[in-house]
This record gives structure tokens, C-alpha cells and sequence, in this order.
């Protein structure tokens, strides 16, 4: 009798987590950043004096494995029951990973094969990524057994922009950051020009850590000397960083990125200049975050009564 009071009773507890956890399976991450315009500048003189402030609203929700994630974005524009999220999911076929992307006039696929014995990660068919030998366990266990995107998006935080995948950058688990041993040792990555399809670019980037096993630089560059993507530490102090990142985009666009970013907090600031070669135009603009919010959801998709009361909170 007692034993069976006792099975009754684990049965209940177990019902009862599992009725909690499909309850609530999902968790929204809600965040506000504003936009301030610096203004255009001409040979240093600045032509566009006015300087707005605009407001870019996110909304982020994802299931409790976190292996499909829902987006919104909203950019000073009205709230309205025909905004469709914009669909993420992590899939594992055989042996590779597919991370599948749907928007409203957009759809892409990028595949990821890990391979053990290399300690490697091929994403796409040519670009290849080293890490050294606990940083690729990690990434075997979340990304490639358990799905995880959020770990996947902080693996490629500095490589989003070649992926197409910029607008989970603000969902990254940050995780290594936590860890100061996980590493990346270096990569290979292959990319055609947008204006010379033909043009293949190849590319080595290397990666260096400071005693703490912080990352201190990263450079990615072509084998013809061409510099792609230039990343310098600034500060660190605890959960805080600063990195100063400077981008060449085919010689069309270069842009230098000052990014203060707290992981403890959540606190984010990124200071922006962009530089229109042919024209000899900068534009300048910083991004503050003033709002970040996380709780739990019954649904994946929102519709706009959920949205107003979202956006809503301060």
C-alpha cells in the first residue's frame, strides 16, 4: 500500500512539472533600442544637421528546447493583425544540421556539419570553422544534439552578416563569455562578390585571446591581403565589454562599430559610423538599449492584442 501511495505520488509530481512546462513553453524576449541619428557628414562638414531619435521594437520568442524561434521587429510603424513573424527553426537530418529561415518575401537554409575527429564546424560548403577541444564539445552537445540556436547565434556573433542572420544577433546566449576557455582557434571561409558574381574571395581568420582567455582580436582577411572584418577588445571588466570593429564590404562600404554590451545586465550600446566610398558620404548613429524583458508565453505566434500589450511595457 505504502509503495503504491508512493508511485501515485511521483506520477502526480511528474504529471504536474510536465503540465508546468507545456503551460508555459515558450519565453518572449522583448526589447526596445533606440536610434539616434548623428547626422551625414561630407569631407568631416556635416550636411544633415537634423538629428532624429527613432525607436526599434523587438520581439523574440522561443520554445522551451529553443530549436525555433519567432521574430517581430517594428520600426516606428503602426501595430497591426497583418505583421507575420519571421520563422526560425534547427533541424538535424542524418548527419548534418539545417537552420531554416522563412520571412514574409524571403526564405534561406544554411547547412552545418560538425566533424569530431577535426574538431571542425562546415557551414555552407566551404567555410570552415576550428575550435579548440572543450569549446567543441559544448557546441556538439547544444547546437548539434539539443538543437540550441541561441548558442549557435553566439558561435557566429561576429560572422551573423555573411549568413544573413543579423537580426538574431540580440538573442545570443553569450555563452562565450561565461566561458573563458572556449575558443576559436581559426577559419577558412569562401564568399562570391555581390557585384562580380563571378569573383571568388578566399579568406583566413585568425582569432587571439589575452591571459584571461578573453578574445583580444580577430581578423579576417583574404589571401589577396584584403581586409574583411578587423575586431579589437577595448575594455572587459567583469560581464562588461567593449570591442571596437571595423568592416570593409568590397571596398563599397566601410563601416567602424564602437559595442558596449553587459551580459549580467543586458545592457547594450553601439556607437556607428558608415562610409559610402564612391560618394565620400559618412553617416553616424548610435544604438541604445532601453528596454529588456524576458517572461514566459503559452504561444509561439502573437497576434497584435498580444503585441500592444508587449510593447506596452516599460
Amino acid at each position: 500500500m505504502v509503495k503504491l501511495i508512493s508511485t501515485l505520488f511521483i506520477l502526480l509530481v511528474f504529471n504536474i512539472n510536465i503540465f508546468a512546462q507545456s503551460s508555459k513553453s515558450y519565453s518572449i524576449v522583448y526589447i526596445v533600442n533606440k536610434i539616434i541619428d548623428k547626422g551625414e557628414y561630407l569631407d568631416d562638414i556635416k550636411i544633415n544637421k537634423k538629428n532624429e531619435i527613432n525607436t526599434k521594437k523587438l520581439i523574440y520568442i522561443y520554445n522551451f528546447k529553443k530549436d525555433t524561434i519567432a521574430y517581430y521587429d517594428f520600426y516606428e510603424s503602426a501595430i497591426t493583425a497583418k505583421k507575420k513573424s519571421a520563422l526560425y527553426t534547427l533541424t538535424r537530418k542524418e548527419d548534418t544540421l539545417s537552420l531554416n529561415f522563412k520571412g514574409n518575401n524571403y526564405e534561406n537554409k544554411i547547412k552545418l556539419v560538425f566533424n569530431i575527429p577535426t574538431k571542425t564546424i562546415r557551414i555552407g560548403s566551404k567555410d570552415v570553422f576550428y575550435l579548440n577541444d572543450i569549446y567543441y564539445k559544448y557546441l556538439y552537445k547544444n547546437i548539434y544534439e539539443n538543437l540550441n540556436i541561441l548558442d549557435l547565434i553566439d558561435f557566429l556573433e561576429d560572422f551573423l552578416q555573411d549568413y544573413n542572420l543579423e537580426d538574431l544577433k540580440f538573442i545570443s546566449s553569450n555563452e562565450k563569455y561565461k566561458h573563458k576557455d572556449f575558443k576559436l582557434i581559426k577559419a577558412y571561409m569562401e564568399s562570391y562578390r555581390s557585384q562580380a558574381s563571378d569573383y571568388l574571395d578566399k579568406w583566413n581568420v585568425k582569432f587571439l585571446y589575452n591571459k584571461e582567455g578573453i578574445l583580444n582580436y580577430l581578423l579576417k582577411e583574404s589571401t589577396e591581403g584584403d581586409q574583411s572584418l578587423e575586431k579589437k577588445i577595448v575594455f572587459s571588466k567583469k560581464d562588461t565589454f567593449k570591442y571596437l570593429i571595423n568592416r570593409n564590404n568590397e571596398s563599397r562600404l566601410i563601416t567602424t562599430n564602437e559595442k558596449s554590451f553587459n551580459i549580467n545586465t543586458n545592457s547594450y550600446d553601439e556607437k556607428v559610423t558608415a562610409l559610402q566610398v564612391g560618394l565620400g558620404k559618412e553617416t553616424k548613429y548610435e544604438i541604445k538599449r532601453t528596454v529588456y524583458k524576458v517572461f514566459p508565453s503559452d504561444e509561439l505566434f502573437l497576434n497584435s492584442k498580444n503585441i500592444l500589450e508587449i510593447i506596452s511595457l516599460k
